[in-house]
């Protein structure tokens, strides 16, 4: 998953938001560092990882584009996913849009001081780079840069998007029989498995 469900599955926490937007960018047990509520959010973002990487689904696209991406398959499906849950938003989530971009911007752009220092770094671009539902998946979701054309010549997404877009409904078959559960999950199974593994109240 991209930064688009990673901060859906958030919502609306915003130090859960916080967490689950930094994640990437915490390594090891980095993350106790971090208020409780921001732990939290770093841990959920683990588990959405984890969910996502091992889903049958989520292989299947890897699979499928991977004549395209080569190794970087799995992240191009990232992108994909994040792009169809944009497109299809309002059958996925009950908050609308514009609502939700405009109260992740705010709430990030408060505590952009706790940010990594790479990511604080880049946040008043991410911030100013815009959260759109264009169906442009040369976009990677919220406040995030297109793909470079470097990357974009070695890992073939031209080929990747025309293969998204001709057989769109395969990839949105897997992507429906994906994204309901991590979102179920992100206010339940993971919290319960949270709990668990690090003793953290949720």
């Amino acid at each position: 998953m991209n930064h688009t469900a990673h901060c859906l599955l958030s919502y609306p926490d915003e130090a859960l938001l916080l967490g689950n937007f930094i994640g990437d960018y915490v390594k090891g047990s980095a993350w106790k560092r971090y208020p409780l509520g921001v732990q939290r959010g770093i841990l959920l973002h683990r588990a959405i990882d984890s969910f996502t990487d091992h889903h049958p689904a989520t292989r299947a696209s890897i699979a499928r584009v991977r004549e395209f991406a080569g190794r970087y398959a799995p992240p191009v499906v990232d992108i994909l996913y994040d792009h169809l849950l944009c497109l299809h938003w309002d059958a996925c989530c009950q908050v609308e849009f514009d609502v939700f971009a405009n109260w992740v911007y705010a709430s990030l752009d408060a505590r952009s001081g706790e940010m990594p220092a790479e990511l604080q770094a880049r946040w008043p671009h991410a911030g100013k780079a815009g959260f759109c539902r264009l169906p442009n998946p040369g976009r990677a979701g919220m406040g995030t840069r297109p793909i470079q054309p470097p990357v974009e010549r070695r890992c073939g997404c031209r080929g990747a998007r025309y293969a998204f877009f001709c057989r769109n409904s395969g990839f949105r078959f897997r992507f429906f029989r994906f994204f309901p559960r991590p979102a179920t999950a992100g206010t339940g199974f993971f919290k319960r498995g949270l709990r668990a593994l690090f003793k953290i109240e949720m």
